[in-house]
């Protein structure tokens, strides 16, 4: 009788474990189903998928062809001096742009005599391989944006000696003494390489990368894996160290920014927050572009409040034109950021070859106009197109240079 009872004990514990199971499990998925449905209905939708954005890491990348420049700042009627300035500041870039070297541009501030509104020359010796004919048609074209005109021009009778005098409203503000000499050699243009995207790759790559002897900038994700090690090695090689800061596209969610992303419902305190998050998690940083973003770079409220926090650490901002609308880089500039915007993509095919092309559409661009910024990812074919590339560039006379010196510096 012992023995039949316990046996019968460990049958009634059973069901009763059972029992609790049945009851348990049911009532879990109730509440799961019913919380589901009320978080579904009362929270923006967009919560759900950003979930996705702390288990997996953005594997997509946003495109899209940059347009023209957006229209620059015009002088009005009452604007001389202020048209005077800008036009030395802008000059010393154009000629940069057309290859004159830098330390041959000289500006004097001219004493007020005769004419109260002169107030600058410029003076420079330009190659002999760049015509003067083309230095007056670009000088002409920016006296004309910045709202002014050329007055006079006039050569001597060798050809060798540019005379300008530029003026708004018949006022003379600008002299320019532009002087061919055989000794000087051409610069064909500079070209900066941005490469987004680091912060989670395998060593052997990041350092494949730093050790590109022509420097580079790194665009690394913020609060990444190796972010803190990619930047320190990027450092130690001469290259430049920018944040990539992750923005909502216009395809969410079908392309994920990934962890701690600017989106466009956020509160501009929030949006400053996750800014300045980022671009203190990145050391050596000296400036940001933005991951993805199409829709962020076309929202001027959001795309303030992430620029103003920029412009308070005293960074420069690149605008990578993920969207043909956006009004990233004419905020910046407004701002009296230095920024710039991306000319082209340069991996758009990831395909070595196809990245060698794109990289001569880039240098066509710099010798066009000057300076050209590029952006490629850290990625094996776009690694082995720039190891090919980037001697072959510079025996030709392109100069490659970090980020934060191809931006357009403050307008004064």
């Amino acid at each position: 009788m012992a023995k039949r009872l316990s046996e019968k004990r460990p049958l009634k514990m059973a069901r009763k474990r059972r029992s609790l199971r049945l009851w348990v499990v049911p009532c879990a998925i109730i509440i799961l189903i019913v919380g589901g449905l009320v978080a579904y209905f009362w929270l923006p939708r967009s919560y759900f998928w950003r979930l996705r954005s702390y288990f997996l890491r953005p594997q997509s990348v946003e495109y899209v062809l940059p347009i023209e420049e957006p229209t620059r700042w015009k002088a009005g009627p009452e604007d001389v001096l202020a048209f005077a300035d800008t036009m030395v500041v802008r000059a010393k870039d154009v000629l940069i742009g057309l290859g004159v070297p830098p330390e041959m541009i000289k500006e004097v501030r001219l004493s007020k005599g005769e004419d109260p509104h002169l107030r600058w020359e410029v003076q420079s010796k330009v190659p002999d391989a760049l015509p003067l004919s083309v230095c007056n048609l670009s000088l002409t074209h920016l006296a004309h944006e910045l709202g002014g005109m050329v007055i006079e021009g006039s050569e001597d009778r060798r050809g060798n000696v540019l005379w300008l005098r530029v003026g708004l409203n018949d006022k003379q503000t600008n002299l320019f003494r532009l002087e061919q000499s055989e000794e000087l050699e051409r610069i064909a243009g500079r070209i900066a390489i941005v490469i987004d995207d680091f912060g989670y790759q395998e060593q052997n790559l990041v350092l494949s990368f730093c050790e590109l002897p022509q420097p580079i900038t790194f665009s690394i994700f913020p609060g990444e894996k190796h972010t803190t090690w990619i930047a320190q090695q990027a450092i130690e090689k001469n290259h430049g160290v920018m944040v990539h800061l992750p923005m909502e596209p216009i395809d969410y969610p079908a392309l994920d920014p990934g962890p701690n992303a600017i989106f466009s419902d956020y509160a501009p305190e929030k949006i400053a927050e996750l800014t300045q998050n980022a671009l203190a998690s990145v050391p050596y940083a000296k400036g940001m572009n933005n991951h993805m973003g199409s829709r962020i770079t076309q929202n001027f409220e959001a795309m303030k409040a992430v620029l103003q926090v920029v412009k308070r650490w005293n960074f420069f901002f690149i605008d990578s034109v993920t969207s043909p609308q956006s009004v990233a880089y004419a905020i910046a500039r407004d701002m009296s950021i230095p920024s710039d915007r991306n000319a082209l993509f340069l991996d758009i095919v990831e395909d070595e070859d196809a990245v060698v092309k794109r990289l001569y559409r880039l240098a066509a661009r710099a010798r066009h106009e000057g300076t050209a910024i590029g952006i490629g990812h850290a990625k094996l074919n776009t690694l082995h197109a720039l190891q090919r590339m980037l001697p072959e560039l510079t025996e030709q006379g392109f100069v490659f240079v970090l980020a934060e010196e191809a931006v357009h510096p403050s307008d004064p």
